[in-house]
This record gives structure tokens, sequence and C-alpha cells, in this order.
């Protein structure tokens, strides 16, 4: 108890000394979640750990055949654990030089690469920014949200996201606030099996209270629901989000009425 134990790359394929990268579970609002670094900088997470999956590996299920599992004691212990079934093939997990999880399968003769933490460059934590989306069928990879705009144009239209985005209009909420006219109240688009932002909430509502939950909270401008990790509010900008193309978590994010048509 009390120790934090991680995995480390190889500072080169030749040199076994340790590398720029480390790889290890951490616990936030309650719920595990697995991180790669390079030195202190985040370059890539798992997303929240719901019991059964990783909501940030879309492909989860067709890479671990079952098996894979977090234990979190409650007691301030919390480790992965891998278990073989009879028809899988051995498997080893490999922290490269270049700091991408690389899983290895025994196919009878010999091991081969079966999944890739960093398989595109959407897994990159934060490529596009806040209140950006990206998208690796698309080209280019990044889009702002529907209802924001780039940050810096210029930058943008260069491939440099990283600034991100904003608000195109503001939200009623706001307006209120700031003492002019609320008019029509903001409402929610639907993101359809997202990658769900960096640094949520965590709620004990339930589904059907979710969205009532964050509309009437100024603060909120997103939220999502999953059954094993419940009511996802997000208070803060929204960062890493990522579209894949099956599984995951609808995403709800707050805009202004006038972005509805």
């Amino acid at each position: 108890m009390g120790k934090k134990v991680q995995l480390t790359s190889w500072k080169s394929p030749s040199d076994p000394s340790i590398g720029n990268f480390s790889a290890g579970l951490e616990v936030r609002n309650n719920l595990p979640e697995f991180f790669i670094w390079n030195g202190s900088r985040l370059i890539w997470r798992s997303g929240r750990w719901n019991g059964q999956l990783f909501l940030g590996i879309p492909d989860m299920y067709s890479a671990y055949r079952g098996g894979f599992s977090v234990v979190d004691d409650k007691d301030g212990t919390v480790y992965s654990t891998f278990s073989y079934s009879s028809d899988s093939f051995p498997t080893n997990y490999v922290l490269n030089e270049q700091g991408n999880i690389l899983k290895y399968s025994f196919n009878g003769e010999d091991w081969e690469v079966t999944w890739s933490a960093s398989k595109t460059e959407c897994n990159v934590y934060g490529k596009c920014g806040a209140f950006g989306s990206c998208n690796s069928t698309n080209s280019p990879i990044c889009s702002c949200l529907q209802g924001f705009e780039p940050k810096n144009t210029e930058e943008w239209n260069r491939g440099n996201w990283t600034s991100g985005c904003v608000r195109r209009t503001p939200l009623q909420c706001e307006r209120v606030n700031n003492g002019s006219d609320g008019g029509k109240k903001d409402g929610f688009l639907k993101l359809k099996i997202m990658k769900v932002p960096d640094l949520e909430d965590l709620s004990s509502a339930l589904e059907e209270q979710c969205r009532t939950q964050c509309l009437e909270n100024c603060s909120c401008i997103a939220y999502a629901f999953d059954v094993g990790t419940g009511c996802m509010p997000w208070t803060r900008s929204l960062i890493d989000l990522q579209k894949f193309s099956s599984g995951r978590v609808d995403l709800y994010i707050r805009v202004a009425y006038s972005e509805f048509w």
C-alpha cells in the first residue's frame, strides 16, 4: 500500500536503461484510468474503467477477448490483471521506446502485434485542443464542435490545432448573468459514439435525471451517461474528444438555442 508501480520504456531498442515514457493506473473521482506520460506530460489516456472495459478504447472487446480486469480494493490499492482463457493465445504487453503500449500475441509460430494504444494521431492526448474533436477518417482530422469556432483561425488552417476552439454564441444563462436578455433556453446537441472528454465530474443522478441536472446548472457544459460509470457532467473545457466508429458513449454538449437552426 502506498506504492505506485509503473511501466517504463527502454531508452532505445538496444538500450534497456530507463527511457522517457511511463505508463500506469491512476484513480480519479474513484474510477481507475490508464495513462501514458512522456516525462510529466500526459500523452494518452484509456478513458474510465466502468467495471468491464475502458471507455476510451473502442476495440476493447476484440482486443482483449475477456480476461482483462481492473481491481480496486477501495483501500488504496488498484491494479490490473489479465487471465488467459483456454482458447486464447499467450499475450504480452510492452511499453516501447516511442511511448506506445503494444499487445503481442503468439500465433503458434511467432509474436505479432495485435493491438496498439497509439493506433492513430487521434489517440494523442488533446490533439485538437479544447472543444475540438478528432476523427481519424476525416481530413483534416480535427474539427470544432458544433457551435464552436477556431480560437486561432490562422493556426488552425495550418494544421496546428492545439489552441482549440471557442464558443460562437454565448449560452442563455451566461447572457442572463451578464444582465442582458436571456432569450431562448439552451439545449443539448448529441454527439454519437464518442471518446468522452477528460476531467469529468461524477454525479449520483440516474440516466433520466442526468440531463435535467446539467441543464439546471449554468456551469455544466456537457454530460454523458454510462451504465457502469453513471452520470458524467463536465464543468471545465472539453479536452481530448474523439469520434469512434463503434461502441462507447454518446456525449451531449450544451449550446445556445440559435445553434439548432
